[in-house]
């Protein structure tokens, strides 16, 4: 057997179900992970912004991603990997932010999560895992696709959340 096909049949086999094929969100896939973030980031932004809600800050090099309405927030994005979950990278513990907010991009649409600070670090929004084994500074949080809400309800989420 030809080396090239073997590998490539055993690729097939190892290969799951790309489940973005056809999908309009298909770019984000194709995106470096800082990108991603950035995307994330602009989208809630502009999203509430929209919405007519106080939006500042916003810039990758600062400690807090956005500040909605005089609160402070990290935002995260990850797309839907083909187990059916979503894997938030890097969040941070020792940053003083208000709240956390989930974005997941889906094939067919975008949800969202979010939590304070405090159902963070006490682990109410889920199980946190260390990026790296020897630091305890950046986690992962892994949700299922169940787990996140349409985004048609995301500003009455914050809205109701940041009491407005």
């Amino acid at each position: 057997m030809n080396p090239i096909d073997l590998m490539v049949e055993i690729i097939q086999q190892h290969n799951p179900e790309n489940i973005w094929l056809d999908s309009q969100l298909m770019g984000y896939r194709l995106l470096g992970n800082t990108n991603r973030g950035e995307i994330g980031e602009e989208f809630v932004r502009r999203y509430l912004r929209d919405a007519g809600m106080e939006i500042s800050h916003g810039n990758r090099t600062e400690e807090i991603d956005l500040v909605v309405e005089g609160f402070s927030a990290e935002i995260k994005t990850a797309s839907l990997g083909a187990n059916g979950t979503f894997q938030f990278n890097h969040i941070r513990l020792d940053r003083d932010y208000d709240f956390l907010i989930c974005i997941g991009i889906c094939p067919d649409q975008i949800v969202f999560n979010m939590w304070t600070s405090d159902e963070v670090h006490s682990e109410s929004a889920g199980h946190l895992v260390k990026m790296a084994q020897d630091q305890a500074v950046t986690y992962k949080l892994t949700k299922l696709r169940g787990d996140m809400r349409p985004i048609d309800g995301f500003i009455s989420t914050v809205q109701s959340l940041l009491d407005l």
